[in-house]
């Protein structure tokens, strides 16, 4: 079974469960609490909202790709709500590769609903290696 680190608000944990169940999902919510996740287990995927932790995305990626034990972990970077203007998005989408993002999905673009959870899991099952 898939191991993914869901790194985000807890007002997204129903959104990603639907999306991502059959797979074994842990949800962390500060980077103290990803430290400790991280210590104790591999995953096979982490996915960090824009807001996990007071928008502490870009440390969490960051602290990924300079461990020694996770950094070749795919990554993904979602954001759940809308808000962000076109060049927004594209200035976060080009931070993101630079510090070594596999992608940034924006959730606006899926339907909350059987048919948008399952283009997000299609989505997300892409960086999921065998």
């Amino acid at each position: 079974m898939k191991k993914i680190l869901v790194a985000d608000v807890p007002q997204m944990d129903a959104r990603y469960s639907a999306a991502l169940a059959g797979w074994e999902a842990a949800f962390v919510r500060t980077m103290g609490q990803a430290h400790h996740a991280l210590d104790a287990g591999r995953y096979d995927l982490a996915a960090i909202g824009v807001y996990f932790d007071d928008s502490r995305m870009f440390d969490l990626v960051r602290m990924l790709r300079g461990d020694d034990v996770h950094h070749e972990v795919p990554i993904i970077c979602l954001r759940g709500t809308p808000g962000f203007t076109a060049v927004t998005t594209r200035t976060l989408e080009m931070t993101l590769k630079a510090l070594g993002a596999d992608a940034f999905i924006d959730l606006v673009h899926f339907g909350d609903d059987a048919a948008g959870n399952a283009a997000l899991r299609a989505a997300v099952e892409r960086f999921l290696k065998d």
